[in-house]
């Protein structure tokens, strides 16, 4: 997880097979555990402002560099019309101090319910923005964490009071050593590359070195330039893998037949790459394929848009079955 600077966890299902499919032998019950229970793992909202799940004891050094390369509300928010047409009112530079305060102020130790957090809030600061504070967006518990689930609604804790040992910890360190991450786990690659990961930043905080990449420059860090042998086992990532989202440069990650899938693809026709899911093979995409889980069965139809070997399909697929304790189905189209 330090290695590929995070798992995207906007969906926590697909969070999960992310690391089915990087750690042997852990089970869902592992993850959920180290999450909610034994607190290793964190939940929040780091790149992009996306949630992902990071080591605990990283957590700070990620909010830190979003908060270097973010530039806030100077200016506060403006109107928003919510998804049911009301809109709610400006908030003003002043109000949005008082407000992100009373936030914080309103923990004492343990994760609340968006209601109980917003009732809390309301009660130091008044009703005006109560609407936006309910409203399920976050537009002022961006620097919080994800607590466990009470039902099917999220609570929500304050990073220092959740994570044992909680140190600050230095905005332009926090940005060089993200930034050195990136380039060691997806480098080559160019500001422009970075810029749309994370942030807006200078390779020139750290010492690089050009490299040139079919014809254009990229940059990896000075001294990396060995690369592995890029032939893997098959796999078969989730929607939104970092693999994918880290990978910019994607007309080299998708050839033309793969393309033409995703485009035919309901989730990719409007998410592109990153909404579905994609058969590997040697790293690059190979086909797609879908799950069906039920109460006792994981249903993996994989469409391959070239020759894959069975055995190595039906590993990955046993590997995920493994992990969700549940029978494993494949069906090849």
């Amino acid at each position: 997880m330090r290695r590929v600077g995070g798992i995207h966890a906007q969906v926590q299902a697909s969070a999960e097979l992310q690391l089915a499919a990087r750690i042997e032998g852990i089970t869902q019950q592992d993850v959920r555990d180290a999450l909610w229970r034994d607190r290793r793992l964190v939940k929040a909202w780091t790149l992009r402002g996306t949630l992902h799940l990071h080591p605990a004891e990283e957590l700070s050094l990620w909010l830190a560099a979003r908060r270097a390369v973010e530039a806030g509300f100077p200016d506060g928010l403006k109107p928003w019309p919510d998804p049911n047409g009301l809109v709610h009112p400006a908030v003003s530079p002043d109000e949005l101090t008082e407000i992100q305060a009373a936030v914080w102020d309103s923990f004492d130790g343990r994760a609340l319910l968006r209601d109980e957090l917003a009732t809390e809030v309301v009660r130091r600061v008044g009703k005006k923005h109560e609407g936006r504070l309910r409203s399920g967006f976050a537009f002022f518990t961006d620097q919080l964490v994800q607590g466990p689930l009470q039902g099917n609604k999220i609570t929500l804790a304050r990073p220092d009071q959740w994570i044992a040992g909680w140190q600050a910890v230095d905005e332009g360190a926090a940005v060089r050593e993200v930034l050195r991450r990136y380039l060691w786990a997806y480098g080559p690659a160019r500001p422009a590359d970075f810029r749309a990961w994370f942030g807006d930043v200078s390779f020139d905080v750290l010492d690089v070195e050009e490299v040139d990449v079919e014809g254009h420059r990229a940059f990896v860090l000075a001294g990396d330039t060995e690369f592995p042998d890029t032939r893997s086992p098959v796999r078969l990532p989730p929607e939104y893998d970092v693999y994918v989202m880290g990978f910019r440069e994607r007309e080299h990650l998708v050839p033309e037949r793969v393309r033409q899938q995703v485009a035919a693809h309901g989730r990719g026709r409007y998410e592109g790459p990153a909404g579905v899911r994609f058969l590997l093979v040697d790293g690059k995409t190979a086909g797609l394929w879908e799950r069906k889980k039920s109460a006792k069965r994981i249903e993996i139809k994989v469409a391959p848009a070239r020759r894959v070997k069975g055995v190595e399909l039906e590993r990955e697929v046993e590997r995920y079955g493994a992990f969700l304790g549940l029978e494993p189905v494949l069906t090849v189209e």
